[in-house]
Protein backbone atom coordinates (compact mmCIF):
# COMPACT_ATOMS: atom_id res chain seq x y z
CA UNK A 1 0.00 0.00 0.00
CA UNK A 2 1.40 3.39 -1.00
CA UNK A 3 2.12 5.82 1.80
CA UNK A 4 0.23 9.11 1.93
CA UNK A 5 2.65 12.06 1.56
CA UNK A 6 1.91 14.76 4.14
CA UNK A 7 3.15 18.05 5.55
CA UNK A 8 2.46 18.66 9.24
CA UNK A 9 2.15 22.35 10.19
CA UNK A 10 2.15 22.70 13.98
CA UNK A 11 2.73 24.76 17.14
CA UNK A 12 3.78 22.18 19.79
CA UNK A 13 1.91 21.94 22.32
CA UNK A 14 1.22 18.58 24.01
CA UNK A 15 -1.46 17.66 21.49
CA UNK A 16 0.85 18.58 18.58
CA UNK A 17 3.43 16.27 20.18
CA UNK A 18 0.98 13.37 19.90
CA UNK A 19 0.13 14.41 16.35
CA UNK A 20 3.83 14.24 15.42
CA UNK A 21 4.25 10.80 17.00
CA UNK A 22 1.27 9.48 15.02
CA UNK A 23 2.44 11.06 11.76
CA UNK A 24 6.07 9.98 12.04
CA UNK A 25 5.45 6.41 13.20
CA UNK A 26 2.42 5.42 11.17
CA UNK A 27 3.30 3.09 8.28
CA UNK A 28 0.52 4.79 6.31
CA UNK A 29 2.10 8.26 6.20
CA UNK A 30 5.22 9.70 4.58
CA UNK A 31 6.01 12.95 6.39
CA UNK A 32 7.80 15.13 3.85
CA UNK A 33 8.13 18.20 6.06
CA UNK A 34 7.23 19.62 9.47
CA UNK A 35 6.63 23.36 9.68
CA UNK A 36 6.06 25.53 12.73
CA UNK A 37 3.86 28.54 13.39
CA UNK A 38 3.39 30.84 16.34
CA UNK A 39 0.32 29.84 18.33
CA UNK A 40 0.39 27.99 21.62
CA UNK A 41 3.69 29.75 22.31
CA UNK A 42 6.16 31.97 20.45
CA UNK A 43 7.68 30.73 17.21
CA UNK A 44 11.01 30.21 18.95
CA UNK A 45 9.50 27.94 21.61
CA UNK A 46 7.24 25.89 19.35
CA UNK A 47 10.07 25.36 16.87
CA UNK A 48 12.36 24.18 19.66
CA UNK A 49 9.62 21.82 20.83
CA UNK A 50 9.16 20.37 17.34
CA UNK A 51 12.90 19.77 16.99
CA UNK A 52 13.09 18.16 20.43
CA UNK A 53 10.15 15.84 19.82
CA UNK A 54 11.34 14.70 16.39
CA UNK A 55 14.87 14.06 17.61
CA UNK A 56 13.69 12.21 20.71
CA UNK A 57 11.33 9.88 18.82
CA UNK A 58 13.92 9.04 16.17
CA UNK A 59 12.59 11.16 13.30
CA UNK A 60 15.72 13.20 12.56
CA UNK A 61 15.33 12.52 8.84
CA UNK A 62 12.25 14.75 8.60
CA UNK A 63 13.13 18.38 7.79
CA UNK A 64 11.73 21.19 9.95
CA UNK A 65 11.12 24.72 8.65
CA UNK A 66 10.25 27.68 10.88
CA UNK A 67 7.24 29.68 9.73
CA UNK A 68 5.30 32.78 10.69
CA UNK A 69 5.79 34.46 14.05
CA UNK A 70 2.58 36.50 13.86
CA UNK A 71 -0.87 36.51 12.19
CA UNK A 72 -1.20 37.79 8.63
CA UNK A 73 -3.05 40.99 9.59
CA UNK A 74 -3.26 41.19 13.36
CA UNK A 75 -0.68 42.45 15.79
CA UNK A 76 2.15 40.16 16.80
CA UNK A 77 0.88 40.06 20.39
CA UNK A 78 -2.60 38.90 19.28
CA UNK A 79 -1.94 35.32 20.45
CA UNK A 80 -0.61 36.46 23.81
CA UNK A 81 -3.66 38.70 24.28
CA UNK A 82 -5.98 35.82 23.43
CA UNK A 83 -4.28 33.54 25.95
CA UNK A 84 -4.45 36.27 28.58
CA UNK A 85 -8.18 36.64 27.86
CA UNK A 86 -8.71 32.91 28.38
CA UNK A 87 -6.84 33.03 31.67
CA UNK A 88 -8.91 35.97 32.87
CA UNK A 89 -12.06 33.87 32.54
CA UNK A 90 -10.63 30.69 34.06
CA UNK A 91 -9.03 29.39 37.21
CA UNK A 92 -5.89 28.90 35.16
CA UNK A 93 -2.78 27.42 36.69
CA UNK A 94 0.38 29.32 35.92
CA UNK A 95 1.23 29.51 32.19
CA UNK A 96 -1.93 27.68 31.12
CA UNK A 97 -2.50 24.22 29.69
CA UNK A 98 0.87 23.86 27.95
CA UNK A 99 3.06 25.53 30.58
CA UNK A 100 5.91 28.00 30.14
CA UNK A 101 7.80 25.90 27.59
CA UNK A 102 4.76 24.74 25.65
CA UNK A 103 5.65 21.16 26.62
CA UNK A 104 5.86 21.28 30.40
CA UNK A 105 6.04 17.88 32.05
CA UNK A 106 9.08 16.41 30.33
CA UNK A 107 12.73 17.37 30.18
CA UNK A 108 14.42 16.83 26.82
CA UNK A 109 18.21 16.43 26.55
CA UNK A 110 19.95 19.79 26.43
CA UNK A 111 21.98 18.91 23.35
CA UNK A 112 19.98 18.40 20.17
CA UNK A 113 21.80 18.16 16.84
CA UNK A 114 18.59 18.62 14.85
CA UNK A 115 18.20 22.12 13.38
CA UNK A 116 15.73 23.92 11.14
CA UNK A 117 16.46 24.07 7.44
CA UNK A 118 17.58 27.39 5.96
CA UNK A 119 14.44 28.25 3.96
CA UNK A 120 11.25 29.35 5.70
CA UNK A 121 8.09 27.29 6.04
CA UNK A 122 6.02 28.67 3.15
CA UNK A 123 8.88 28.32 0.69
CA UNK A 124 9.66 24.82 1.98
CA UNK A 125 6.03 23.77 1.63
CA UNK A 126 5.97 25.07 -1.94
CA UNK A 127 9.15 23.17 -2.72
CA UNK A 128 7.64 19.90 -1.47
CA UNK A 129 4.47 20.47 -3.49
CA UNK A 130 6.46 21.33 -6.59
CA UNK A 131 8.79 18.33 -6.38
CA UNK A 132 6.37 15.61 -5.29
CA UNK A 133 5.11 13.12 -7.85
CA UNK A 134 1.93 12.74 -5.81
CA UNK A 135 -0.44 15.30 -4.37
CA UNK A 136 0.31 16.29 -0.78
CA UNK A 137 -2.09 16.25 2.17
CA UNK A 138 -1.63 19.19 4.54
CA UNK A 139 -2.23 18.62 8.26
CA UNK A 140 -2.32 21.97 10.10
CA UNK A 141 -2.67 21.66 13.88
CA UNK A 142 -2.06 25.31 14.79
CA UNK A 143 -3.14 28.70 13.43
CA UNK A 144 -3.49 28.64 9.64
CA UNK A 145 -1.06 31.48 8.90
CA UNK A 146 1.52 29.41 7.01
CA UNK A 147 -1.09 27.57 4.96
CA UNK A 148 -2.92 30.77 4.02
CA UNK A 149 0.30 32.41 2.85
CA UNK A 150 1.15 29.30 0.83
CA UNK A 151 -2.21 29.60 -0.92
CA UNK A 152 -1.77 33.32 -1.56
CA UNK A 153 1.89 33.18 -2.63
CA UNK A 154 1.70 30.04 -4.76
CA UNK A 155 -1.80 29.80 -6.29
CA UNK A 156 -0.34 27.70 -9.09
CA UNK A 157 0.43 24.96 -6.55
CA UNK A 158 -3.06 24.67 -5.06
CA UNK A 159 -3.83 21.84 -7.47
CA UNK A 160 -0.92 19.92 -5.91
CA UNK A 161 -2.73 19.78 -2.54
CA UNK A 162 -4.83 16.63 -2.12
CA UNK A 163 -6.74 17.89 0.92
CA UNK A 164 -6.38 19.72 4.22
CA UNK A 165 -7.05 17.83 7.45
CA UNK A 166 -7.02 20.45 10.18
CA UNK A 167 -7.57 20.77 13.88
CA UNK A 168 -9.58 23.93 14.40
CA UNK A 169 -13.01 25.42 14.67
CA UNK A 170 -16.14 24.37 16.47
CA UNK A 171 -19.78 24.13 15.50
CA UNK A 172 -21.94 23.07 18.43
CA UNK A 173 -19.41 22.68 21.24
CA UNK A 174 -19.13 26.02 23.05
CA UNK A 175 -15.77 26.48 24.77
CA UNK A 176 -15.22 30.21 25.32
CA UNK A 177 -17.36 32.54 23.29
CA UNK A 178 -19.85 30.71 21.07
CA UNK A 179 -18.40 28.96 18.03
CA UNK A 180 -14.82 29.98 18.83
CA UNK A 181 -11.68 27.86 18.90
CA UNK A 182 -8.11 28.93 19.63
CA UNK A 183 -6.44 28.13 16.29
CA UNK A 184 -9.10 29.84 14.17
CA UNK A 185 -9.29 32.80 16.56
CA UNK A 186 -5.54 33.48 16.54
CA UNK A 187 -5.53 34.27 12.80
CA UNK A 188 -9.09 34.74 11.50
CA UNK A 189 -7.96 36.21 8.17
CA UNK A 190 -5.74 33.20 7.49
CA UNK A 191 -8.58 30.86 8.44
CA UNK A 192 -10.89 32.63 6.00
CA UNK A 193 -8.36 32.32 3.17
CA UNK A 194 -7.99 28.59 3.76
CA UNK A 195 -11.72 27.88 4.11
CA UNK A 196 -12.47 29.81 0.90
CA UNK A 197 -9.62 28.23 -1.08
CA UNK A 198 -11.66 25.48 -2.72
CA UNK A 199 -9.27 22.84 -1.36
CA UNK A 200 -11.12 19.87 0.22
CA UNK A 201 -11.11 20.43 4.00
CA UNK A 202 -11.85 18.04 6.85
CA UNK A 203 -12.30 19.93 10.13
CA UNK A 204 -11.58 18.25 13.44
CA UNK A 205 -12.93 20.92 15.75
CA UNK A 206 -13.95 20.87 19.39
CA UNK A 207 -17.09 18.88 18.53
CA UNK A 208 -14.86 15.95 17.62
CA UNK A 209 -11.88 16.46 19.90
CA UNK A 210 -13.89 16.83 23.11
CA UNK A 211 -15.57 13.52 22.33
CA UNK A 212 -12.19 11.72 22.12
CA UNK A 213 -10.93 11.75 25.71
CA UNK A 214 -8.01 9.65 26.95
CA UNK A 215 -7.66 8.51 30.55
CA UNK A 216 -5.05 6.95 32.83
CA UNK A 217 -5.67 3.53 31.29
CA UNK A 218 -4.52 4.84 27.90
CA UNK A 219 -1.44 6.44 29.50
CA UNK A 220 -0.56 3.16 31.26
CA UNK A 221 -0.96 1.16 28.05
CA UNK A 222 1.44 3.48 26.23
CA UNK A 223 3.94 3.51 29.12
CA UNK A 224 3.98 -0.30 29.25
CA UNK A 225 6.03 -0.45 26.03
CA UNK A 226 9.00 1.04 27.89
CA UNK A 227 10.74 2.54 24.88
CA UNK A 228 11.96 6.14 24.77
CA UNK A 229 9.03 7.45 22.75
CA UNK A 230 6.38 5.75 24.87
CA UNK A 231 7.96 7.13 28.04
CA UNK A 232 7.93 10.68 26.65
CA UNK A 233 4.35 10.36 25.40
CA UNK A 234 3.02 8.94 28.67
CA UNK A 235 4.72 11.63 30.76
CA UNK A 236 3.45 14.45 28.56
CA UNK A 237 -0.08 13.03 28.39
CA UNK A 238 -0.13 12.82 32.17
CA UNK A 239 1.13 16.39 32.52
CA UNK A 240 -1.35 17.70 29.95
CA UNK A 241 -4.31 16.06 31.67
CA UNK A 242 -3.44 17.84 34.90
CA UNK A 243 -2.69 21.18 33.28
CA UNK A 244 -5.66 21.18 30.88
CA UNK A 245 -8.22 20.15 33.47
CA UNK A 246 -6.97 22.65 36.04
CA UNK A 247 -6.83 25.46 33.49
CA UNK A 248 -10.35 24.86 32.13
CA UNK A 249 -12.14 23.76 35.29
CA UNK A 250 -15.57 24.78 33.98
CA UNK A 251 -15.47 21.82 31.58
CA UNK A 252 -15.77 19.48 34.54
CA UNK A 253 -13.10 17.06 33.33
CA UNK A 254 -11.08 15.30 36.03
CA UNK A 255 -9.87 11.88 34.93
CA UNK A 256 -10.10 12.33 31.14
CA UNK A 257 -8.61 14.79 28.65
CA UNK A 258 -8.72 15.66 24.93
CA UNK A 259 -5.69 15.34 22.67
CA UNK A 260 -7.02 17.69 19.98
CA UNK A 261 -4.37 17.82 17.25
CA UNK A 262 -3.83 14.08 17.09
CA UNK A 263 -7.36 13.72 15.71
CA UNK A 264 -6.46 15.50 12.46
CA UNK A 265 -3.56 13.11 11.87
CA UNK A 266 -5.45 9.97 12.89
CA UNK A 267 -8.19 10.77 10.38
CA UNK A 268 -5.64 10.82 7.56
CA UNK A 269 -4.03 7.57 8.70
CA UNK A 270 -7.41 5.82 8.83
CA UNK A 271 -10.48 7.72 7.59
CA UNK A 272 -12.74 4.94 8.94
CA UNK A 273 -11.96 6.25 12.44
CA UNK A 274 -14.49 9.00 11.67
CA UNK A 275 -17.89 7.67 12.71
CA UNK A 276 -19.96 10.83 12.29
CA UNK A 277 -19.38 13.82 10.01
CA UNK A 278 -21.34 16.13 7.75
CA UNK A 279 -20.57 18.25 4.71
CA UNK A 280 -21.48 21.87 5.51
CA UNK A 281 -20.99 25.38 4.26
CA UNK A 282 -18.73 27.11 6.79
CA UNK A 283 -18.01 30.85 6.83
CA UNK A 284 -15.32 32.55 8.93
CA UNK A 285 -16.09 35.70 10.91
CA UNK A 286 -13.40 38.37 10.61
CA UNK A 287 -15.27 41.64 11.14
CA UNK A 288 -16.92 41.12 14.52
CA UNK A 289 -16.02 42.53 17.91
CA UNK A 290 -16.65 39.29 19.78
CA UNK A 291 -16.61 36.38 17.35
CA UNK A 292 -13.53 36.84 15.15
CA UNK A 293 -12.36 33.46 13.87
CA UNK A 294 -15.73 31.83 14.50
CA UNK A 295 -16.54 28.91 12.20
CA UNK A 296 -20.13 29.78 11.26
CA UNK A 297 -21.82 26.59 10.08
CA UNK A 298 -24.98 26.42 7.99
CA UNK A 299 -26.35 23.28 9.66
CA UNK A 300 -29.55 22.98 7.62
CA UNK A 301 -28.37 24.32 4.23
CA UNK A 302 -30.62 27.32 4.67
CA UNK A 303 -28.32 29.56 2.60
CA UNK A 304 -28.06 27.04 -0.22
CA UNK A 305 -24.31 27.69 -0.58
CA UNK A 306 -21.75 25.08 -1.68
CA UNK A 307 -20.43 22.75 1.00
CA UNK A 308 -16.78 23.59 1.60
CA UNK A 309 -15.94 21.61 4.76
CA UNK A 310 -16.44 18.11 6.11
CA UNK A 311 -17.13 18.73 9.80
CA UNK A 312 -16.23 15.76 12.01
CA UNK A 313 -18.38 15.17 15.09
CA UNK A 314 -17.39 11.73 16.39
CA UNK A 315 -14.57 9.20 16.06
CA UNK A 316 -14.03 5.57 17.04
CA UNK A 317 -12.38 6.22 20.39
CA UNK A 318 -11.19 2.67 21.10
CA UNK A 319 -9.41 2.36 17.75
CA UNK A 320 -8.05 5.90 18.08
CA UNK A 321 -6.36 5.01 21.38
CA UNK A 322 -5.08 1.76 19.86
CA UNK A 323 -3.43 3.88 17.17
CA UNK A 324 -1.82 6.16 19.78
CA UNK A 325 -0.39 3.11 21.52
CA UNK A 326 0.81 1.44 18.31
CA UNK A 327 2.60 4.50 16.98
CA UNK A 328 4.23 5.24 20.34
CA UNK A 329 5.48 1.64 20.49
CA UNK A 330 7.09 2.02 17.05
CA UNK A 331 9.19 4.97 18.16
CA UNK A 332 12.78 5.07 19.25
Amino acid sequence: MNKIPVIVDCDPGHDDMMALVLACHSPRLDVKLVTTVSGNKSLELVTRNALNVLHYIGADHIPVAAGCDRPIVRRKDHAEAAIAELRRHSDSIENGAHGASGLDGFTFPEENPKKVIEIRAVEAMAQVLRESEEKITLIPTGPLTNVALLIRCYPNLISRIEKISLMGGTCQFVFTRPFMEFNTFIDPEATKIVFESGIPITMYGYDATYSVLYDQTVIDRIASHKNQTSYMVSELLKAFMYRHNNTFKWLGLTDTCPIHDACAVAGVIDPTLVTESKMLHVDIETAGNYFDGATVCDYEDILGLPHNVEVVYRMDNARFFDLMEECSARGK
